[in-house]
């Protein structure tokens, strides 16, 4: 990935993400890391409690799943697809409050 380049950084976050589900195993691995979240915000606030004390399990999952994704293949191929999925629905979760009131708008009356 090209640090420097924003450009570049992007490009190698996208290539990134199609290599995390790029296969069977990937995909699953994906759809089982974005149902941990829970989880692996507990396991984090249980080694740093001191650092995590005002972060929602959301942010502490969306940091973590970033981190797995971006740095997993140091300790294991698989960690990046995980992380990705994890990543993923942490940052649902916490988008989910600002778009659930514009998406209401659209119900039917």
């Amino acid at each position: 990935m090209a640090y420097g380049n924003p450009d570049g950084f992007i490009r190698g976050i996208t290539e990134k993400s199609s290599r995390a589900v790029s296969d069977l195993t990937g995909f699953a691995l994906v759809v089982i890391g974005a149902g941990s979240g829970a989880a692996i915000a507990e396991v984090v606030k249980s080694w740093l409690p001191e650092q995590t004390a005002g972060l929602t399990d959301e942010a502490i999952a969306a940091a973590a799943g970033f981190a797995m994704f971006y740095f997993g293949e140091r300790i294991h191929p698989r960690l990046v697809s995980f992380g990705f999925g994890l990543f993923l629905s942490a940052i649902g979760a916490m988008t989910s409050s600002f778009t659930a009131g514009i998406i209401a708008m659209l119900t039917k009356k």
